[in-house]
């Protein structure tokens, strides 16, 4: 039998012995703390004495199935288990012996499940009997040894010194302050039922479930799951395959998982560990210890779940602070705004400008109460907005009731100047889709179109903005005053640019300041 086979049956035997020592040791300690709060005395001595028992039993067993004890070839497995059974024998009847007196004594006792849990105690004792009855009769011809290790420790007058300068724990008032919702996994149901009664007593959520596959199943249908207890040797699926799937699942991978097993070998708590385990824990467990690495584990997750609201609320306002700056400016703009780029000038050549403006909105403006007059032209400009980002045309801005965009900055220019004809025709037929809805006013646009070399650039600190400079930017806006109302007119160079795409009427000779006159054109 090599090594591995050795430490395997030894490994497997201390899981066996430990379970039933867990919930005798489990069940007393509990009721003993409910004798103590409702301030029930008569039980507490005999129940004092089974849990002393316990401990008895348990400290027997580490010692002869310590992970070193198939080093001596003088021992086998079955002479382990022998040797075990008569040093326990005493402290087993004393469990057995006192919980059957106990189950006769105190019939109307006022705690919940008292008699029920004290035959949970008496069953394990005798769970414990048959359970070295079986490694008893184990057969090995291999030779396993034991080694008693009483090497003095050196560090220990150290190890002293600091255990004097800790304060000790007031065991009832030590409630955890963080509570959660625990998934108890282990085939023993004693064990879990254990688990289930002390957690929620501390004000835990628990639920549970006794084999692997049943632990992935109650995970999924509660994704607010905070924490798991995860036993190791079950059917089906057993500890580390869970562990694996919670781990490789991006549902649950950052959930918190403690491992309670007998297994107090050096590979296993290695092996969960490499694997993803938060922490692992050999039965039977220190009360106070489980509940502080509970309560750890919980904050942790706690903690992390806060600061993934927290990243998501913060990308969350990044990505409404980066929607608010690009209607606000070009998105490359917007770009090099972000990347701590502070004097943004450009110079642009063959730029597309569109002018729109209602047809003498004032006068009638004055004739209109403010909410209608503001709900008018929220609803022109949202329309303009609209179709501006079908054609991927940059709004400049708004002055008064008039509209300035352009096209070209970063696309192809002929695209650009075709795209801002089709989109000012279609703000006409918007315009006239909402005149029909509206009897406050007459609403008419003419828009004019310049195709030239411009200088845009961010201005301002507090209140900045993305503008156009340049003689062609007054050309567009010339052109757009001097079109007839429902029409659109442009320049000469937008034409030469358009090419024979649209149907053009040459217009009058239209004065432009600081130009002269010049041929304009309208869009049939």
């Amino acid at each position: 039998m090599d090594k591995r086979t050795k430490d395997a049956y030894l490994g497997k035997a201390r899981h066996n012995l430990k379970n039933p020592i867990n919930a005798i040791l489990g069940y007393s300690e509990m009721l003993i703390e409910e004798c103590e709060d409702e301030g029930i005395v008569q039980p507490i001595s005999d129940l004092k004495k089974l849990h002393n028992a316990g401990r008895e039993i348990l400290s027997i067993i580490e010692q002869n199935f310590d992970e070193r004890a198939l080093e001596n070839p003088n021992n086998t497995l079955a002479e382990l288990a022998k040797e075990t059974e008569v040093s326990i024998r005493e402290p087993l009847n004393t469990i057995i012996g006192y919980s059957e007196l106990l189950l006769e004594d105190n019939n109307s006792i006022g705690i919940e499940n008292f008699r029920s849990d004290i035959k949970r105690i008496s069953k394990s004792g005798r769970l414990l009997e048959v359970e070295l009855d079986s490694i008893i009769s184990f057969k090995s011809s291999d030779d396993i040894h034991y080694i008693n290790d009483n090497e003095p420790n050196e560090a220990q007058s150290m190890v002293q010194d600091v255990m004097d300068s800790i304060q000790p724990i007031d065991q009832k008032n030590n409630k955890p302050q963080i509570q959660g919702k625990l998934l108890v996994v282990d085939d023993n149901k004693n064990n879990t039922e254990l688990l289930k009664k002390r957690l929620k007593k501390q004000g835990h959520y628990v639920i549970t479930a006794n084999n692997g596959r049943e632990a992935v199943v109650s995970l999924i249908n509660n994704p607010d799951t905070d924490l798991i207890l995860l036993d190791i040797v079950m059917p089906e699926m057993n500890g580390y395959e869970v562990l694996k799937f919670i781990k490789n699942d991006k549902r649950f991978h950052e959930l918190p998982v403690i491992m309670i097993s007998s297994m107090d070998d050096t590979d296993s708590i290695y092996r969960c560990i490499e694997a993803g385990a938060d922490d692992y824990i050999t039965k039977p467990f220190e009360k106070s210890i489980l509940d502080a690495r509970i309560e750890s584990c919980i904050e942790k997750k706690k903690l992390r779940d806060k600061e993934r609201i927290l990243v998501k609320e913060l990308e969350e306002e990044r990505d409404r602070s980066d929607h608010l700056l690009l209607n606000i400016l070009p998105k490359d703009i917007a770009g090099r705004l972000k990347d701590g780029e502070n004097d943004i000038a450009d110079k642009h050549e063959d730029i597309t400008i569109i002018f729109c403006d209602i047809v003498n909105f004032t006068p009638q403006a004055q004739k209109l109460n403010p909410n209608n007059l503001v709900k008018i032209l929220n609803t022109i400009f949202i329309t303009f907005d609209e179709l501006s980002n079908k054609y991927e045309i940059e709004k400049i801005k708004t002055i008064g009731d008039s509209y300035f965009a352009v096209g070209g900055l970063n696309s192809d220019k002929i695209e650009a100047a075709n795209n801002i004809i089709k989109c000012g025709k279609e703000f006409i037929l918007a315009i006239n889709d909402i005149n029909k809805n509206t009897d406050e006013m007459d609403l008419k646009i003419r828009i004019g179109v310049h195709t030239g070399p411009i200088v845009a650039g961010v201005i301002g600190k507090n209140k900045f903005a993305y503008d156009l400079w340049g003689a062609s930017v007054n050309f567009a806006n010339r052109l757009e005053t001097t079109c007839p109302p429902g029409q659109i007119q442009i320049s000469e160079q937008t034409k030469t640019l358009l090419g024979d795409k649209y149907k053009y009427k040459l217009k009058e000779k239209t004065e432009i300041k600081g130009i002269g006159n010049v041929n304009t054109y309208i869009i049939i």
